[in-house]
């Protein structure tokens, strides 16, 4: 014969074994806090270190690889092209410094910042330095890489 233990209800909550009526609600809430803590932290993070690349766009014709490259806000001189072998590096680096001086509160401030993006972007043969082109206008990147040095070659795939 069963014995009822008193304040005990035979309700089961969730899959617990009887007997084992606590209620996990405050642990999921809790749970679901912290994870909505860490969202939104790790969002700011990401806008207050711009950890996003640029949008590229890479084409290839029968005689060349066109690369697009969507910089806006940016100048020539922060853009930096980089041939290593059968690879194309596009870096952009801004920094920005701000310094204000205030004589009637005796007060100096002084603010840097530094971003830092690159894209890597990698061909099927060896880059021609020299017949490589590049361009930049109203914050569009263009490089044309020739295929002179292209070795490669086509297997037909039997059925």
């Amino acid at each position: 014969m069963k014995r009822k233990r008193k304040g005990v209800s035979n309700v089961k909550k969730g899959n617990f074994p009887d007997g084992f009526d606590m209620d996990m609600a405050p642990v999921r809430n809790f749970v679901r806090r912290l994870d909505s803590v860490f969202n939104e932290s790790f969002k700011h993070l990401q806008k207050n270190f711009n950890l996003n690349s640029f949008p590229i766009d890479v084409k290839e014709t029968n005689s060349e690889i066109i690369v697009h490259a969507e910089l806006p806000g940016y100048s020539r001189d922060q853009v930096k092209l980089e041939i290593t072998g059968n690879q194309l590096r596009i870096i952009v680096e801004d920094r920005r410094s701000f310094s204000e001086k205030d004589e009637q509160n005796s007060s100096y401030r002084h603010e840097e910042s530094f971003q830092y993006k690159e894209r890597v972007i990698t061909v099927p043969f060896e880059i021609p330095e020299k017949e490589t082109k590049a361009s930049f206008k109203n914050g569009l990147l263009k490089v044309i890489i020739p295929k002179k040095n292209s070795k490669r070659k086509f297997i037909n795939i039997d059925e």
